[in-house]
């Protein structure tokens, strides 16, 4: 919570800033260039835990393609031995809504980065 409200005070202060005249920007750019070397590694961590949260969402949404597979596979593809892949499949098609809720509930921690979630 501590990282979060310091990100929105900054977030607020670089909004109202409004530094137009060329004498303003040279008295701030030491100061921004300070910020940025303290807060790029944050800035980095977070865009990488982003960047899996939304993957494992991605991957979320096209598992539950399996579901209809699954059903496919447990009775056309039962004769041809497709039937324990099939309820692999349609298992795994039942759970995958689920899991796509739960990564989606996560993402805001994943962008606050509290800690590591992987």
């Amino acid at each position: 919570m501590k990282k979060f409200a310091v990100v929105f005070m900054l977030f607020m202060a670089c909004y109202s800033a409004q530094a137009v005249d060329p004498a303003t920007v040279t008295a701030a750019a030491p100061k921004a260039l300070e910020l940025a070397t303290i807060w790029s590694p944050h800035a980095a961590s977070t865009l990488q835990s982003t960047g899996i949260g939304l993957m494992k969402i991605g991957e979320s949404t096209v598992s539950i393609l399996l579901l209809p597979a699954g059903i496919l596979q447990c009775t056309l593809g039962a004769p041809f031995g497709m039937f324990d892949a099939g309820v692999d499949n349609f298992i795994k098609g039942i759970c995958a809504p689920f899991e796509l809720v739960y990564q989606v509930i996560l993402l805001p921690v994943r962008i606050i980065s509290l800690g590591t979630v992987r």
